[in-house]
């Protein structure tokens, strides 16, 4: 296969900020043409946020790539029925604005679904498209907040929440998991479906033993909280080497327990009655914290990971974003890539991580507001003359 495998579908995105626009991106890295649909002059709120050069946002720009822009005014008649001839063609919809906004519009599942019945629309929201928080605003923050994630992330004094957008990262995925598995429905049936994605469901589900530790072992957050380290096992975290960068050390099993202290040379603790099990350690932590903190102090952090992986034991670095950025791994799976945006010359964007054998995945750059409205029109019967008309009328 020298092709990508979804080079034949068309997908409109409706889509803003993160949630809808990722699962289009993840879509336009398979091949799939990807129509990001923005307000005219307005366009993605995406676009507003920093860090900003020329007429680029970065953050929009790591979350659209290989797509194509059109301006499009929905509330205009006109507006509509360009969107109505795009939605005949299409393959899947993607619209993440607040529960009822499509219905409000007419550019709803069961619109579309009149004139195009296998159309697979995905919804994205923060509480789905009912119960009775639907309607309330959804953020990554405040989702992050009622999922509990808040909660049970950070130190017992001190909550705090995931520094990246995870609820919209994981809706995303799970939006093109299902996007996926109502494409391939449809190659059984022929019948489209119509998909609710909420933020607040997939977040939660991202708990796993933390909800049994609480409902089964009866742990309180505050003692779930416990910053790097780990609830279920120790040594199972970061500790500072000399240098003061912190070695990642993994001890999964008592085979791990020995061989890290005869590698680190706390051979003594092996037999010590306060270290013998887990649950030993787990009940004795903050003493064996102090040994190891003093013991680590005698090397670098990489000279403690190469000794600890000679012998057997998980370790690694805490690396910081631009040590990430250099990282040999990354560049050798090109997992950050430079692509070239006009006026600004080359830029860094992600790569999709998944690596496939008939065919490599090619970053394109994020497109400019409305850059393909005029491509997009004429692809659907409208020549110079009626687009003219089209933007002196507002609609595009």
């Amino acid at each position: 296969m020298d092709f990508p495998p979804f080079d034949e579908m068309l997908v409109i995105e409706l889509g803003q900020a993160v949630a809808g626009p990722y699962i289009g991106t993840l879509l336009a890295d398979l091949g799939a043409e990807v129509i990001h649909i923005e307000r005219p002059k307005v366009g993605d709120l995406a676009r507003h946020w920093i860090p900003i050069k020329a007429d680029l946002s970065f953050y929009f720009g790591v979350v659209n790539r290989n797509k194509k822009s059109m301006t499009l005014d929905l509330k205009h008649e006109k507006g509509k029925e360009i969107f109505f001839k795009l939605a005949e063609k299409a393959d899947v919809i993607i619209e993440n604005f607040v529960p009822g906004v499509v219905k409000k519009l007419g550019v709803d599942y069961e619109a579309v679904k009149k004139i195009n019945p296998d159309i697979v629309y995905c919804h994205v929201s923060g509480f789905g498209q009912d119960g009775p928080y639907r309607d309330r605003p959804a953020f990554d923050q405040l989702i992050q907040g009622e999922a509990g994630i808040i909660s049970y992330t950070g130190t017992r004094d001190t909550p705090c929440k995931i520094n990246i957008p995870i609820t919209d990262l994981l809706a995303s995925m799970y939006g093109v998991y299902a996007v996926l598995a109502a494409l391939l429905r449809r190659e059984k049936t022929g019948e489209g479906m119509e998909i609710d994605i909420s933020l607040f469901d997939c977040a939660v589900t991202m708990m796993l033993n933390l909800m049994n530790m609480a409902i089964v072992e009866g742990m309180k957050d505050e003692e779930l909280r416990m910053g790097t380290k780990y609830f279920l096992a120790t040594p199972y975290e970061p500790y500072p080497a000399g240098d003061g960068k912190l070695v990642n050390i993994v001890v999964a099993t008592e085979w791990h327990w020995r061989e890290f202290c005869k590698a680190v040379g706390l051979e003594k603790l092996i037999d010590d009655p306060r270290f013998a099990t887990n649950r030993d350690r787990l009940k004795n932590r903050e003493e064996l914290e102090r040994i190891i903190v003093e013991k680590l102090k005698g090397k670098t952090r990489d000279e403690w990971v190469e000794i600890l992986l000679k012998a057997g034991v998980p370790s690694g670095a805490v690396n910081t974003i631009r040590e990430v950025i250099e990282h040999p791994q990354t560049k050798y799976r090109k997992t950050v890539v430079d692509v070239d945006y006009p006026g600004l010359g080359k830029i860094k964007l992600f790569n999709n991580p998944v690596k496939f054998s008939g065919f490599e995945i090619e970053v394109k750059r994020p497109p400019k507001l409305g850059e393909h409205t005029e491509e997009v029109l004429k692809s659907i019967g409208y020549d110079i003359e009626e687009i003219e008309g089209l933007k002196s009328e507002g609609v595009v």
